[in-house]
């Protein structure tokens, strides 16, 4: 057998070496190309996503709507025996109205006292800290410093509930906008969602399909007795603290009773929040007021947990009190006071979602530990 020289050998070696490298260098370019285009498209849909973040929120907003409201729509088909379009259409045109003479009644004037009280926050406190119950509070734990040196955050907030639940900085003709806008695809989907819920079980297998209908029945059931049943609590919250703050002689009562009735749609904490509000500004009255509407939230706290939820919510959203508050803190990291009361229902159709998910997974481990 014939051995090539040294020479050619250690040339054709370098000749391999360089091909490796020529062809790794290849792929490395080929990777990073499409590394490059990857990330851009990822930039170009998040900016996409960030342009239209207002209309996502509408169309979000506006779905959210149509789970709480279509069960409504459903039992008045029911009961009246109407066709959906009739009763979608005066089902939300009794909204509207309800919406307008609330604006027209009650709005200004709350509008004005909740200004008012923006206006007069820091000298409430002030005359809290000033009082003897205040000093003695202050001396003790520094909250009364610690809201007079808070003040100008607070009338923000305060600024924020009077001019709406949500602060989207809009002219009047883009709020009359939005709220049209919402107003409309709320409509259409009520009217449309039977249809829509077909249409995506059509896409589906029988067994895949009656799943499907099952959990979606249960996700709108869940949010819409949640929600309703969440407001209707709210209105009974506010009224309960301006009444009692009315009849303690506490300045802006109906502000308080609207700051009240907002805050106490945030599940668990909101009723609590609410109170403390009140309290500071009672405490501006004298220790006596103080003490009384002290009393009135303890014992209103104990009746909304244990008569109230249990009556009207019921057992709508069976999720842990760790989740209720974690979602709350969650949703209101992103979207603010909105998710801070929506957070609670959403928590609740993805628990249904993942039990959904995961019954035939538990049903065979419970054979298996059953059978050993």
């Amino acid at each position: 057998m014939e051995i090539a020289p040294k020479e050619t050998q250690i040339a054709t070696a370098a000749s391999s070496s360089r091909a490796t490298q020529t062809r790794r260098s290849e792929l490395e370019v080929s990777l990073s190309v499409k590394t490059i285009l990857l990330v851009a498209g990822v930039v170009a849909v998040a900016w996409a996503l960030t342009s239209i973040a207002s209309v996502l929120l509408v169309i979000f907003v506006s779905t959210f709507s149509v789970a709480v409201l279509s069960p409504v729509v459903t039992a008045m088909e029911r009961r009246l025996h109407w066709s959906r379009r009739l009763s979608s259409v005066v089902l939300v045109a009794a909204i509207v109205i309800a919406i307008g003479g609330l604006l027209l009644v009650v709005v200004a004037a709350m509008a004005d006292a909740v200004r008012g009280f923006s206006d007069d926050l820091p000298r409430i406190i002030e005359e809290a800290r000033q009082s003897e119950l205040g000093s003695v509070v202050n001396s003790g734990s520094d909250s009364l410093d610690t809201l007079s040196r808070n003040a100008g955050e607070i009338t923000k907030g305060v600024a924020k509930v009077s001019g709406g639940v949500a602060d989207v900085g809009l002219s009047a003709f883009g709020v009359v906008t939005l709220g049209l806008s919402i107003l409309f695809l709320t409509l259409f989907g009520l009217v449309d969602e039977s249809r829509f819920r077909a249409w995506i079980g059509g896409l589906l297998y029988r067994g895949d399909r009656d799943r499907f209908l099952l959990v979606a029945d249960r996700i709108v059931q869940t949010t819409s007795r949640y929600m309703l049943g969440n407001l209707a609590i709210s209105v009974v919250c506010g009224a309960v603290y301006g009444l009692t703050a009315a009849i303690l002689g506490v300045p802006y009562p109906l502000a308080l009773a609207v700051i009240a009735g907002v805050l106490d749609l945030i599940p668990s904490i909101g009723a609590t929040i609410a109170g403390i509000v009140v309290s500071i500004v009672a405490l501006s009255v004298g220790p006596g007021a103080f003490v009384v509407f002290l009393i009135v939230m303890v014992v209103y706290q104990q009746i909304e947990n244990y008569v109230l939820q249990p009556t009207i919510i019921g057992k709508a959203a069976r999720i842990s009190g760790f989740t209720v508050l974690a979602s709350v803190l969650v949703f209101g990291a992103l979207f603010g006071l909105i998710g801070a009361i929506i957070g609670v229902p959403i928590a609740a159709a993805v628990q249904i979602v993942v039990e959904e998910l995961t019954s035939a997974r538990r049903a065979r481990i419970a054979a298996a530990d059953g059978s050993a």
